[in-house]
């Protein structure tokens, strides 16, 4: 009885071809493990529904008796009975209708399920897909910031030497420098973390390095849409209709709690064979109808509707409440893609600036026209305007993430799209 997990590997994908984002959600798809329980849970709910839709249908049981017995005075007596028993609900106080209607909207509410989890996956296979990207670029921007601090180094050891610069300035360069070292390092280590990071969401497909195709200049949206109306639009997300069905079903079974109040009828029809032997048997059949009325339980059949009608505007009140929440989520989500949007040409427009003052200040410095500090100030602007611009293209691209998951889009809805 025990449970043997398949084998998980961390494999080489060293020279192999980028993983694109079309066969990181197949991947997903296929393999990953939240989506593959929810299936299964949708599986074992379409079983239940068509279970509670076969109560409709007469219960059929055959029966085949053979007894031998024998008294104390050595006389046997030998007995042979073949039935056949049909039993067909003919009203059950509408209590087969309310459980099958539950057992449908639970149907209904696992495929919605299903959906929940396709869209939560989605997300997060493109913010671990995103940000290994953005590390990949990071580390590109690191390296040349670590090389032109190198050079700065440099430049001011040989400043220092032919006494035009002081020590405190040549040994801070030095730090830089050594700062800068250690970003690439660090940056090439957090790659190989948010590789693991990936496969996890990819369905244990582990790989360092993890090669991925796609460059976020390129993946930036289009002018994002108008979101409309957000209180028609939280109607149609996954979450609230889970919810809506859930409830539905709780309505269902308020109908089914109901047929403890009402008379049950139903036929009996019975057909059999019996005698001594197989060769001596007289054919034997019955057919009645039974109807039960309940007189008094306790009181416990009305406080068993009163329990579900509690039940049922509860689910109600939380699907309400997801319903409300959502409208506010899907305006934070919509306006925080906007400005994340717009954000990076602002980034973009700081880093050509600094790109072209560094130069000029670096020339100045150079001959003299401009002091230590100001040399410093403008490199530091220029990293950390580099940095900051690959920061907001990965920040569009999370934010747009985030708002197609609050509005439900789903991994199967990447391979329609393409």
């Amino acid at each position: 009885m025990r449970v043997q997990l398949p084998q998980a590997h961390i494999v080489s994908a060293e020279g192999q071809e980028g993983l694109s984002w079309e066969r990181a959600v197949q991947l997903a798809l296929a393999h990953h493990p939240d989506l593959r329980k929810t299936r299964e849970e949708l599986s074992a709910k379409t079983h239940n529904r068509n279970q509670a839709l076969g109560a409709y249908l007469p219960n059929v049981d055959g029966t085949v008796s053979r007894k031998r017995s024998r008294t104390t005075t050595s006389v046997t007596a030998d007995s042979l009975a073949l039935d056949l028993d049909v039993t067909q609900p003919i009203f059950t106080g509408f209590k087969t209708t309310g459980e099958a209607m539950k057992a449908w909207r639970e149907w209904e509410a696992a495929r919605w399920a299903y959906v929940e989890q396709s869209a939560t996956v989605r997300q997060s296979l493109r913010t671990a897909f995103v940000e290994l990207l953005r590390l990949n670029k990071l580390l590109d921007v690191d390296r040349r910031i670590a090389q032109r601090r190198q050079d700065n180094a440099e430049l001011l050891h040989l400043r220092y030497e032919a006494g035009r610069e002081n020590e405190g300035s040549w040994h801070r360069a030095q730090a830089i420098a050594e700062q800068a070292a250690f970003d690439v390092r660090q940056t090439d280590r957090q790659i190989t973390s948010q590789a693991l990071s990936l496969g996890r969401q990819l369905g244990g497909y582990f790989a360092t390095p993890m090669p991925v195709a796609g460059d976020l200049e390129q993946m930036v949206p289009a002018t994002p849409e108008s979101a409309g109306d957000y209180a028609a639009l939280a109607e149609t997300t996954p979450t609230v209709q889970r919810l809506t069905r859930s409830a539905e079903a709780l309505k269902a079974a308020i109908l089914s709690s109901q047929s403890k109040m009402w008379p049950t009828i139903k036929g009996d029809f019975n057909y059999g064979y019996s005698g001594t032997r197989a060769s001596n048997l007289k054919d034997d059949a019955t057919l009645g109808v039974t109807v039960s009325v309940p007189l008094f339980h306790g009181g416990q059949n009305v406080q068993g509707v009163l329990e579900s009608n509690a039940e049922y505007r509860a689910a109600v009140e939380v699907a309400r409440s997801a319903r409300d929440g959502r409208i506010a989520e899907l305006s934070q989500r919509w306006v925080a893609f906007r400005d994340a949007w717009e954000l990076v040409a602002v980034k973009r427009s700081f880093l050509e600036a600094a790109r072209q003052r560094a130069e000029i200040v670096r020339a100045q410095y150079t001959n003299g026209l401009v002091n230590f500090q100001d040399f410093d100030i403008a490199e530091q602007e220029l990293a950390d305007s580099e940095k900051a611009y690959v920061q907001s293209l990965a920040d569009v691209l999370t934010r747009e993430a985030d708002w197609i998951f609050t509005t439900g889009g789903t991994l199967e809805g990447v391979q329609h799209a393409k």
